[in-house]
């Protein structure tokens, strides 16, 4: 009876990192066929940009937005109604391109309303995985590190799959499949809404609340400042600097996808390190090898080295990504009382959707303006800046190390607690 009894408290969790890792799938597969059906079809850097910034922009508000509708309507029901809207939208795609009325600026349009389901989805998923942790008597380090880890190997099968399906078969199909792994998406939220248990209202926090938390935690409020450059690359390498470089060097959608998969393969590992290893890591040194990641991600473009070395510093590039994506989560889900972890994430979201959204569109204008070379020059020079900041940066008190294993149990059950 007991081995059932936990069983079945396990069935959520599992449930919510199976939807996880394909709606993982499903972002890496479009961060290739996306860009590239954009290039193929215009052959502009500007309309790619556009598009970039129509899958970004919305992010900005709707992270907002979604919060409150969280904190209304509830994590499961918020995540189920995400993903069929944009199941419906997405799904007009290849309607568009059989019958010849797939133009730039209604693909845009599209992609624009989608998107602006997506950060609440995504947030309802986060703001789920501590409640389920805690029925599965699992860690919240291990069940972040986890969730990072689908993200890398979805990383590595995405790109791969992208690529292989385009060069293959076409970009109908291409988008015909992404609308299939949508259906599956939509298949996982109804399991998940239909084992969830029985809503529990809750007194919600006003976004005045949250800021006056945020404020008065000096770890929480750093730990996030450091993290939102990273997001200068965060979608801009995938959207725009890769594709470019794909696109202008004459390769081919293959050669995209396996560098996206080499990426994704490095965050896999690092994920999992993280997963396995979370006391052995300190903030700083993270941040710091995620720095050097991104600067070495845009080394190898910049001098146009040979495709075994670019694959093979991608993959290392990837490490340090995966395990302070599942650092950064876990410090902003341990540091955040339960009433206040759904507008959090939201301002979490807002911060770097903003910072992405930019850059995407500003990366694409400067690369019309001044060429890839320039603009992969300038990025490595702002990156170059921020390692040197990180590492005088380690004089402070680490903000993981802080979290000492008495503080992260305390805190867990004070989030779990408060109402």
């Amino acid at each position: 009876m007991l081995l059932l009894t936990r069983k079945t408290h396990k069935t959520p969790l599992k449930l919510l990192l199976t939807t996880e890792a394909f709606s993982s799938l499903t972002n890496q597969f479009m961060q290739i066929l996306l860009p590239w059906y954009i290039l193929s079809t215009t052959g502009s850097v500007l309309w790619t940009g556009f598009v970039g910034f129509c899958a970004l922009l919305p992010n900005i508000f709707s992270s907002l937005f979604g919060a409150s509708v969280i904190d209304k309507l509830g994590r499961s029901t918020t995540m189920l109604s995400c993903e069929v809207i944009q199941l419906a939208l997405l799904g007009m795609i290849p309607v568009l391109m059989a019958t010849g009325h797939d133009w730039p600026w209604l693909i845009g349009m599209i992609i624009f309303l989608s998107s602006f389901f997506d950060a609440p989805g995504q947030l309802a998923r986060t703001a789920l995985s501590p409640t389920f942790s805690r029925y599965a008597d699992v860690p919240l380090s291990k069940t972040s590190g986890i969730i990072e880890a689908f993200d890398g190997i979805m990383s590595v099968v995405g790109p791969l799959l992208g690529g292989a399906v385009i060069a293959l078969y076409g970009l109908l199909a291409a988008w015909i499949i992404c609308v299939g792994f949508c259906m599956l998406i939509v298949t996982l939220c109804i399991l998940v809404f239909s084992n969830r248990r029985p809503r529990q209202l809750h007194p919600t926090a006003s976004y005045r609340e949250v800021m006056e938390h945020l404020k008065s935690d000096s770890i929480l409020w750093k730990s996030i400042l450091f993290t939102i450059p990273t997001f200068i690359l965060g979608q801009s390498w995938e959207l725009i600097l890769l594709p470019t470089y794909i696109y202008e060097r004459g390769f081919n959608s293959v050669y995209l996808g396996f560098l996206g998969a080499a990426f994704g393969l490095g965050a896999f590992a690092g994920a999992l390190c993280f997963a396995g290893l979370s006391k052995k890591f300190t903030f700083f040194n993270l941040l710091t090898f995620n720095y050097a990641g991104y600067l070495l991600s845009v080394l190898i473009l910049y001098f146009h080295l040979p495709a075994s070395i670019v694959l093979a510093a991608t993959a290392l590039c990837g490490i340090p990504f995966g395990a302070f994506g599942a650092m950064i989560i876990s410090i902003i889900l341990l540091r955040t009382p339960r009433a206040y972890r759904s507008k959090m994430l939201g301002l979490y979201a807002t911060a770097t959707y903003t910072v992405e959204s930019i850059c995407v569109l500003g990366l694409a204008v400067l690369i019309q303006w001044a060429g890839l070379q320039t603009t992969l020059l300038s990025v490595m020079i702002a990156f170059v800046i921020l390692i040197i900041i990180s590492i005088a940066a380690r004089r402070t008190t680490d903000f993981w190390t802080a979290l000492s294993s008495e503080n992260k149990k305390y805190l867990q059950n004070r989030t779990d607690l408060i109402q």
